[in-house]
């Protein structure tokens, strides 16, 4: 017995000696399979002093690489030229030269690339002797090296030459225009390639004003529209049938003026606003006609730029775009002067990299004013800490930067190298997946193209891809799928033949219909056929029952199963209480209002019957919703008409079957019938208003019990 014991013991000792060794080589494994993976990663990923994050496909918020990091702070003191007092732009000319508006010492400071001081200009020289600015806020300047200051102090634009003599002024206009009648503030100015002016004046939602090369005002420019809403709607019906006092008393709906300016190397201008009621179209690119022309994704459809709105409380918090600034390379930089961040976009609105934040530490802002660009190197003005910020492009900045030029030029095979290195240095950058998708798709490599466009949510794609690959399938297999349909039809006749029932004399006579066989006989008649369910009282909780959880899990199908391109949800995360409740639930409420308003209207329909009619009503819907999930898995982008067909049939099927169910379960006439319909969806949603109504009270009241626990063990 004991040399049996001290077997087992010797045998359960290398057990664990050989359990511990895989355990060891597992983590030696994990540990150097990784290396190479990561060690790349490593090497190249830049710490910042702030939250680092972007946006996912589905515009969920994400922590991400860095593709700027902050390099260093200047200060007036670091160029030479003392402290700086409320600085309020910074501009860099075709030379590099850095441009710095010092707006409280009165004076613009000029440096090189390096920041090395060049000289600086506090007087201004003209015919009658010098001259000091008032109040100057923004600066430009042209090809030409001359100097555009808006001094909103003495209301006029500045033009002067390098030496800091007067060239001309642009001052308010004379013009029949009664847009212009408004005072002139300038606070921002660009010029563009043929010459002509652009001023942004505080207050006026008119667009920029436009002067020629002699300072001859020409008009106003790219004004925002005033965006439709459902209040805006609501007014204009008022003002409709209002008196004129009481319109003079009503809100005025007027566009939003522009908050900054800039001109990129392309010759077009770029605005950024503040839109209040709709976040959308904050960025703007325009043409020669003032319109915007900065599409995302396809023409006419713009994005929101910046942050997503939250609400904090009750409070909504949304960017304040507050300066813009292009790139040589085209690349858009706004700055966010609510939460101190820059947004980088490229030429087809996406969004590339984020950058910045509030607070003390290098790359943080306490009054961010100002970003301005050398090369890909940004430059951001804090006026209240008096300093200029240097971001540098990290490596994957770099990537992302040569890949996005080579990929807007179409040159989708140069930029496919690119794109996966930035994969493997942020998996989650969606245009890394479009870009390899677009690559592979040139290379023939449909399935591969198909799993990238898909992580990009690139539905567009995806679909060029699908019909591609769809298409040389039918090519190589379209004899087989002919055989096998006609094998398939001749199979099903052969079956039907051999076991369908012979009709009986006796059958045509009653027309006796299995209550197994009622819910598809009312889908096809449902005129008659709830007329004579409610006769021959073969109605089945059981059967309606069933439906019912069919319907449930139908709608769970649609959500998981629907084909990508169709499928507006995300099939990685599913509430199964919520669709139950949508369903399920829903459909008890509306049986549970229809008896209720029946009691009332006098229906002959019992709870029962109800369920049961309703039930069987749904069957059209689970059918036809199926077979839209089915032909999802096959058809393309530009067939969705089919799918679309199907559920409008699906959907109106229902409704004639629940119009014929209602109206035969309790005797109604046709007018009575649409009555209750109607009062029995305002019950469905009387029953939700108390069920929502209910939970708020009982959280507010365990919130109240909690405060007291947490009270009375304070005291204790």
């Amino acid at each position: 017995m004991k040399a049996k014991v001290m077997v087992v013991k010797a045998i359960m000792k290398k057990v664990k000696n050989r359990v511990f060794l895989l355990f060891l080589l597992t983590i030696f494994l994990q540990i150097f399979s990784s290396v190479d993976v990561y060690a790349y990663i490593i090497e190249d990923m830049e710490e910042v002093p702030y939250y680092q994050y972007n946006y996912d496909v589905y515009q969920h918020e994400i922590p991400s690489a860095a593709g700027y990091f902050p390099t260093k702070a200047i200060k007036g003191e670091d160029i030479g030229v003392g402290k700086l007092k409320n600085p309020t732009d910074i501009f860099v000319d075709s030379n590099n030269q850095i441009y710095i508006m010092d707006s409280g010492n009165k004076r613009v400071i000029i440096c090189n690339k390096d920041f090395s001081f060049k000289k600086v200009i506090d007087k201004f020289l003209d015919k009658n002797g010098e001259i000091e600015m008032t109040d100057p806020d923004g600066i430009f300047v042209d090809k030409n090296g001359q100097i555009y200051i808006c001094d909103k102090g003495a209301k006029v634009v500045w033009i002067i030459n390098q030496d800091g003599k007067v060239v001309r002024t642009i001052e308010k206009p004379v013009s029949d225009l009664k847009a212009a009648k408004k005072d002139f503030i300038p606070f921002k100015v660009v010029v563009d390639n043929a010459g002509i002016i652009y001023v942004l004046s505080l207050g006026s939602y008119e667009g920029a004003y436009m002067f020629d090369q002699n300072g001859a005002f020409l008009g106003f420019y790219g004004s925002n529209k005033v965006v439709v809403t459902w209040q805006l709607l609501v007014d204009r019906m008022w003002k409709s049938i209002l008196t004129k006092e009481q319109k003079s008393s009503m809100v005025r709906y007027l566009p939003t003026e522009c908050t900054s300016i800039d001109i990129g190397s392309d010759g077009f201008i770029y605005t950024c606003s503040n839109l209040t009621d709709v976040s959308e179209g904050e960025l703007r690119k325009l043409n020669y006609l003032g319109e915007n022309i900065y599409w995302y994704k396809k023409i006419g459809r713009t994005r929101d730029f910046g942050d997503i709105p939250k609400y904090y409380g009750k409070e909504l918090e949304d960017t304040y775009f507050i300066d813009i600034n292009v790139t040589d390379d085209g690349f858009v930089n706004a700055l966010d002067y609510e939460r101190g961040r820059v947004f980088q976009y490229d030429q087809n609105a996406n969004l590339l990299f984020i950058c910045g934040g509030k607070g003390d530490q290098i790359g943080t802002f306490r009054d961010p004013v100002a970003v301005e660009s050398i090369g890909n190197t940004l430059l951001v003005l804090d006026k209240l800490k008096g300093c200029i910020t240097v971001f540098e492009e990290t490596k994957l900045g770099s990537l992302v930067h040569k890949a996005t030029i080579l990929y807007n030029e179409g040159k989708y095979d140069e930029a496919r190298y690119l794109w996966e290195q930035v994969h493997k240095m942020d998996f989650n950058f969606q245009l890394a997946h479009v870009g390899l998708g677009k690559a592979l798709l040139r290379m023939d490599k449909y399935q591969d193209a198909m799993y990238y466009f898909r992580l990009a949510n690139d539905k567009e794609g995806y679909s060029e891809a699908k019909e591609i690959l769809r298409n040389e399938f039918l090519k190589r297999n379209f004899g087989l799928i002919v055989v096998l349909l006609i094998a398939l039809i001749v199979v099903i006749y052969l079956l039907n033949k051999k076991f369908k029932r012979p009709v009986t004399a006796e059958d045509i006579y009653t027309k006796k219909i299995s209550k197994y066989k009622y819910p598809l006989h009312v889908m096809l008649h449902p005129f008659r056929g709830f007329e004579e369910l409610k006769d021959e009282r073969k109605g089945s909780v059981g059967i309606a029952t069933l439906i019912v959880f069919l319907f449930f899990i139908t709608m769970v199908i649609n959500r998981q199963y629907t084909g990508f391109i169709f499928n507006p949800y995300r099939t990685d995360k599913i509430n199964i209480l919520s669709i139950f409740s949508s369903t399920v639930g829903i459909f008890f409420f509306w049986v549970l209002a229809n008896w209720m308003v029946s009691t009332l209207t006098e229906g002959e329909g019992k709870f029962g019957e109800i369920w049961i009619f309703s039930a069987y009503s749904l069957a059209p819907y689970i059918i036809c919703t199926l077979i839209a999930v089915l032909l999802s898995q096959f058809l393309i982008a530009e067939e969705s008409m089919f799918i679309t067909f199907v559920r409008l049939v699906g959907t109106l099927w229902l409704v004639i079957c629940i119009f014929n169910a209602i109206k035969s379960v309790h005797q109604f006439s046709g007018g009575k019938t649409v009555g209750t319909i109607i009062l029995s969806i305002l019950g469905v949603g009387i029953i939700l208003f108390i069920i929502v109504l209910m939970l708020t009270l009982f959280g507010q009241l365990i919130d109240f019990i909690a405060n007291i626990y947490s009270e009375i063990l304070l005291r204790l």
